[in-house]
């Protein structure tokens, strides 16, 4: 089979260069600085919707206010309030959860805290309160105790936390080594605001 050979003319050349150079441009151009500028702006976008959500919020607050001190006010009570049942860190509450069990006569066998996790909503998407990602943090604990004992701490421990807490598992069997005590192992979720 013969291939045919095709004659070009200098002009023909000289064009499909050009065209060749200038569609390699247009894909450095695409590449390089339209392609990366278009994920910036769609962050951007997204930043854009969520302050203006917060602005809607504030101005819901001014609209059923008297005046902007009382709104800034309920601002500042708001994220107070969200601030100490929402800490950053842990490390307060797994010191509570201890404290409080000695306080109690009640024996701390083991206190593991998990990874932290984020906390999604049904659809999947991470829950966001006032800009802050929350999160939750898986904590075990092994006690020994006494029935009403134990009964009484986890009723303390969510009077005493700092934090939103919830008890996602409850495991109590008897302990044959001490008469009358159980053994529990229970598993809480400690929600947090990142």
């Amino acid at each position: 089979m013969k291939l045919l050979k095709i004659d070009i003319s200098e002009s023909q050349k000289n064009i499909i260069i050009m065209g060749a150079a200038v569609l390699f441009f247009f894909l450095l151009f695409w590449l390089f600085l339209y392609f990366p500028s278009s994920k910036e702006i769609t962050g951007l976008k997204r930043e854009l919707a969520l302050t203006q959500q917060q602005i809607q919020g504030i101005e819901i607050l001014l609209a059923g206010s008297r005046g902007r001190d009382e709104a800034i006010h309920l601002l500042k009570e708001r994220q107070q309030y969200l601030n100490s049942r929402f800490p950053q860190k842990e490390e307060a509450s797994l010191r509570i959860i201890s404290e409080v069990a000695r306080k109690m006569n009640i024996d701390v066998v083991s206190l593991q805290p998990g990874l932290r996790a984020e906390f999604l909503d049904e659809s999947g998407k991470q829950v966001l309160i006032d800009g802050k990602a929350v999160c939750y943090l898986p904590i075990t604990i092994e006690v020994v105790c006494f029935y009403k004992d134990l009964v009484s701490y986890l009723t303390e421990l969510k009077n005493s936390l700092p934090a939103f807490v919830s008890v996602a598992s409850l495991n109590v069997n008897k302990d044959n080594r001490f008469p009358g005590k159980v053994r529990a192992n229970a598993g809480f979720n400690l929600y947090l605001l990142i």
